[in-house]
């Protein structure tokens, strides 16, 4: 029996892992995960450039797993520090 306890609290706990990183920024990630913050910020600005904002946004959203919130403030902050 308590193999299948631990067993199932080993799942959720691997679902939090997975998934606590929703409300976090993409800098928090990035430091994290010790991915350089300039290469994501030059990745987004040739995106933005090439096919606009939402698809920079889309972008991250689906590298990261970003609320759609936290996307658009990291994309907001680029095009203002241009």
């Amino acid at each position: 029996m308590i193999s299948i306890f631990k067993a199932f609290t080993d799942f959720v706990n691997a679902e939090k892992t997975v998934y606590s990183h929703r409300n976090r920024t993409i800098e928090i990630i990035a430091a994290e995960k010790n991915i350089d913050i300039d290469s994501i910020k030059n990745d987004m600005k040739a995106i933005m450039e090439k096919e606009g904002k939402v698809e920079a946004v889309i972008e991250l959203r689906k590298r990261f797993h970003l609320p759609l919130a936290a996307a658009w403030v990291f994309v907001d902050k680029l095009e203002l520090s241009e």
